[in-house]
């Protein structure tokens, strides 16, 4: 044993390391005088934290697809009838979109034989059945209660409005057809029928790209832009066939306008109050 009060005598550097913290011999303070001024060290926490969400089931789900399948190859067929007739009826098509708009396209149309008797008028009205049963559709599923309007989407919904559409132009084309044998308007009536195909036909076009739009981004405001586009072309098929009407001269206007509104307004206000009143 040493004296007391006798130190140690110094160890050699690689003894040194293996010493503890409190027993290690250092000439340098600063460790200490800077744990004196800046305090504590404060923990940071974890760039890489947890997210608030909790799994609730962790099992398969099924596959849900935003549009069904049937939609696109609805889509598809227009197309592809589209551009059948761009390819085919080139000269034609162009007549049978300007005759709303200018006089003597519709009289060139008229002039270059009866159009209902050609295949162009068979796709054209293909084209606006579509294009009005999908946009019926689509007010059915983004505008109205989907509770309400269930029997009318998927692809059973679909072909019931399609043929409620076919339907309703049936029964109208047969009863003017009726009215101009009961009242020996003959050439009036086909040249009324001329004019509700060639906006019937604009509308159809108008609408097919549209729909697109309507249909995958799931758009309101499309939707509504569709709505619009039909309701002036209502206005202004309306109005034509006023002035078509016009120029027989057996009618007065006050006959003529209440046999247009019945044939045009009347069965679409009665069609909307009965799916108001019983949405099935």
């Amino acid at each position: 044993m040493q004296p007391a009060g006798q130190q140690h005598p110094p160890l050699p550097a690689p003894l040194q390391v293996y010493l503890p913290a409190k027993e290690k011999i250092s000439t340098d303070t600063s460790p200490e005088f800077q744990s004196l001024l800046s305090g504590s060290v404060q923990k940071e926490g974890s760039f890489f934290t947890g997210h608030p969400l909790k799994a609730h089931r962790i099992e398969a789900q099924k596959f849900n697809a935003f549009q069904p399948d049937w939609i696109l190859g609805v889509l598809l067929t227009g197309f592809v009838f589209l551009a059948w007739v761009q390819v085919f009826y080139r000269t034609r098509f162009r007549q049978i979109l300007m005759a709303p708009f200018s006089r003597r396209f519709l009289s060139q149309l008229t002039r270059d034989g009866d159009l209902f008797s050609e295949r162009i008028a068979l796709v054209m009205g293909f084209l606006y059945f579509i294009s009005m049963a999908i946009l019926i559709y689509q007010v059915c599923d983004l505008l109205l209660d989907r509770n309400l309007w269930v029997l009318f989407l998927g692809f059973k919904g679909f072909v019931m409005i399609l043929c409620t559409v076919l339907g309703f132009w049936t029964g109208k084309v047969t009863l003017i057809r009726i009215l101009s044998l009961i009242f020996r308007t003959r050439q009036t009536t086909n040249e009324y029928l001329l004019n509700i195909f060639i906006f019937s036909a604009l509308l159809g076009v108008i609408l097919l790209p549209l729909l697109v739009i309507v249909i995958y981004l799931k758009s309101v405001f499309f939707l509504w832009i569709c709505i619009v586009f039909f309701i002036l072309l209502l206005i202004f098929r309306f109005v034509r066939g006023f002035l078509i009407g016009a120029s027989n001269t057996k009618f007065s206007y006050l006959f003529l306008f209440v046999y247009l509104c019945s044939l045009e307004l009347l069965p679409l206000v009665v069609l909307m109050k009965l799916f108001l009143i019983y949405p099935f």
